[in-house]
């Protein structure tokens, strides 16, 4: 993928060369045709970008750009009449035509011990499909930046999240810190400690930069020791284990650029971590190229063990039934919210915990606490002894306290706001705020949402294309089960059609396409809910090896001989496949409410069920609530009575505000 691409799947951003032509009728004409151009391919502008187009010389070719970025199924299922072929087909036929097909490539390679790179394929009427389908989805609004700030906007947004980056937006942020300079680098906010460390090796490794100006810039980038120790580790695998005499006495120059104290915190901060930092400074020959007789002897007391771990200190206080220990806590107050059960397991009160972590509350990560309130929340802890169950609801109260109180603290767009909540294409009450749990293939549609399948929408189309120099075999398979909890399995290892399902025909090279039909109205009557998967079954072990795989989720009302297959104006949405897994829960379908979520996480070997509801008890529903709570903000039933209107995807108007480009008002 490259970054025009990664922008678009992952922010839906396009860069465009802005206010380079005059803002004329005639151009405002063609940027308005060029709108609905991109209406055609499932996206649209807002009325301020389309007049930033109207004056932009990318104009002609931002319709071909987006088609390119929305991706598309470049190869014919085995029974090119997909479905009605299929539906029509006598099992004994099917199967004929499948032993074939297997015989034709893995048959003959086991045979003859020779590559064979593309299968035998049954001799199917083809026709011509030339007709699309009614449009069935709302338009995605896409935004566009100056090509100025095609590198510092994503990385300032990417960045300044408090959370983990997902694999593709390390790889828009990988892009970002070649093409910025480190100063600029340097001077980005970046608020969760592990996406430091792309930025402390961009800077590091620079060949243009003089030492004292790394030093600089470095020590602007960490806030503390314990930053550099883990900026350190990243760079020295990248380093295959071998750092220059200059890069030493730089880490070196760097790590005592910090306080005594400071140092001699961060050295050891848990017993497990002890042995990677004596490596590190092994490897940074800390000995040879040290100037400060305190850092030396805060060094001397790690090696010889009279140097011990903050968490070590204060488990002792908590052995002892220490009553200080809270305030201990308190200097470190992530730390106590990650120990609380360790602490109510120990006799602490919860109030008495609680009222500590209060007092610290603007120092908590809101990702965290809604993490946790989603954790203590699960269905299952009603099931748990007496105990445990008294525990898991002070834990759930306690977290979901300090949530509200850790989001008043966040100073949003909402306080005292009048709100209203222009969601339809949403079902809130049973979407998830997924938190530390996104997919690692990203998306702009965070997993966990829940998407309403409109009334007009007669059945679900699951589809995978991939491509490849050499084989590789890709696979759908459904998973679905009945009112009465019986299983009916569709796809490449069990039926070809069942349950209202019909699979197209499982196809065992490259340049091939799937696809896995689930008709709603019938399924309503027989299903509670499917589970789409997709697996890696030969040719490499992960996805991200595989030169092309495509693959979404896409809305159909009409099927027949002429209609396409593939339409991208009607895709929930669509990934290609870069990740380090082999075996994938794509998402799952609510039959009976008539919702789609996208889950985008592995999938245990053998388990094609994962995938359903996983019901995590606190819905984003139930967060907004809080975040309105917090906010001192008022729900209104109408955009007109509203100050602020709050979206899922891009705003398309001066008062509308995006759920997900605001990182659910998390940060702040």
């Amino acid at each position: 993928m490259d970054y025009g691409m990664l922008l678009f799947s992952e922010l839906r951003l396009i860069a465009v060369a802005k206010n380079t032509a005059p803002l004329t009728e005639e151009n405002l004409v063609k940027a308005m045709t060029v709108n609905e151009e991109l209406r055609a391919i499932g996206y649209t502008l807002s009325a301020g970008d389309v007049v930033t187009l109207a004056q932009s010389a990318d104009a002609d070719t931002l319709t071909e750009r987006v088609r390119k970025y929305a991706g598309d199924v470049k190869a014919k299922p085995m029974y090119p009449d997909f479905p009605s072929q299929v539906m029509d087909l006598d099992e004994a036929v099917f199967r004929f035509h499948q032993l074939l097909h297997y015989f034709s490539t893995y048959g003959i390679e086991d045979l003859t011990g020779v590559p064979v790179t593309r299968g035998w394929l049954p001799g199917m009427q083809d026709t011509e499909k030339t007709e699309s389908d009614d449009t069935l989805l709302e338009a995605k609004v896409l935004g566009l930046i100056d090509i100025s700030e095609q590198y510092l906007c994503p990385a300032e947004r990417i960045l300044g999240k408090t959370e983990r980056m997902t694999d593709k937006e390390c790889r828009i942020i990988a892009v970002c810190a070649k093409e910025l300079s480190p100063e600029t680098l340097a001077g980005i906010r970046v608020t969760f400690k592990q996406n430091m460390l792309m930025l402390f090796h961009a800077v590091f490794a620079a060949e243009a930069l003089t030492s004292a100006q790394k030093l600089t810039c470095l020590h602007a980038l960490c806030q503390h020791t314990g930053d550099v120790w883990k900026c350190m580790d990243f760079s020295l695998t990248r380093a295959n284990y071998h750092f220059r005499t200059s890069q030493k006495r730089l880490l070196v120059k760097l790590l005592e650029s910090y306080s005594a104290g400071d140092f001699r915190e961060n050295l050891i901060l848990s017993g497990k971590k002890r042995e990677r930092t004596l490596l590190m400074l092994k490897f940074i020959d800390f000995n040879s190229y040290s100037r400060s007789k305190a850092h030396a002897d805060a060094v001397a007391a790690l090696r010889n063990g009279t140097l011990r771990s903050w968490e070590s200190k204060v488990k002792e206080m908590v052995a002892q039934g220490s009553p200080e220990v809270l305030d201990a806590y308190a200097q470190r107050p992530g730390m106590m919210l990650r120990h609380m059960t360790y602490l109510l397991r120990n006799g602490y009160a919860p109030l008495a915990v609680c009222d500590k972590l209060e007092d610290h509350a603007d120092a908590l990560s809101p990702q965290t606490l809604a993490g946790l309130v989603s954790f203590f929340s699960r269905p299952e802890t009603d099931s748990l002894p007496p105990e445990r169950f008294e525990e898991a609801r002070n834990l759930r109260l306690i977290t979901r306290y300090l949530l509200q109180r850790r989001l008043a603290a966040n100073e949003t767009a909402l306080r005292g706001k009048k709100v209203y909540l222009n969601m339809p294409d949403f079902d809130l009450a049973h979407s998830e705020l997924r938190i530390g749990d996104k997919s690692e293939e990203g998306g702009y549609i965070r997993s966990g949402l829940a998407y309403r399948i409109p009334d007009n929408v007669r059945c679900i189309r699951f589809f995978v294309y991939w491509n490849d120099e050499k084989r590789v075999d890709v696979d759908l398979h459904a998973a679905a089960f009945t009112a009465d909890g019986r299983a009916i399995t569709v796809g490449w290892n069990a039926a070809f059609k069942g349950g209202e399902l019909v699979f197209s025909g499982d196809i065992t090279h490259s340049d091939a396409a799937e696809y896995i039909d689930l008709d709603l109205e019938g399924g309503k009557k027989l299903l509670r809910t499917v589970s789409l998967n997709i697996n890696l079954y030969a040719g490499y072990e992960t996805f991200g090896e595989i030169d092309e795989c495509f693959v979404g989720i896409m809305a159909v009302s009409k099927t027949g001989a002429a209609v396409k297959l593939y339409d991208p104006k009607n895709c929930f949405f669509t990934h290609n496949l870069t990740g380090k897994s082999h075996q994938m829960n794509y998402g799952y379908i609510d039959v009976q409410n008539r919702l789609l979520v996208f889950d985008g996480k592995p999938k245990i070997d053998g388990d094609f069920y994962s995938a359903c509801p996983r019901n995590g008890g606190f819905s984003l529903r139930e967060y907004l609530d809080l975040l309105m709570q917090a906010q001192h903000a008022e729900l209104v039933g109408s955009a007109a009575e509203a100050d602020v209107v709050l979206v899922m995807g891009k705003p398309s108007a001066e008062h509308e505000l995006s759920l997900i480009d605001s990182n659910f008002f998390l940060e702040g």
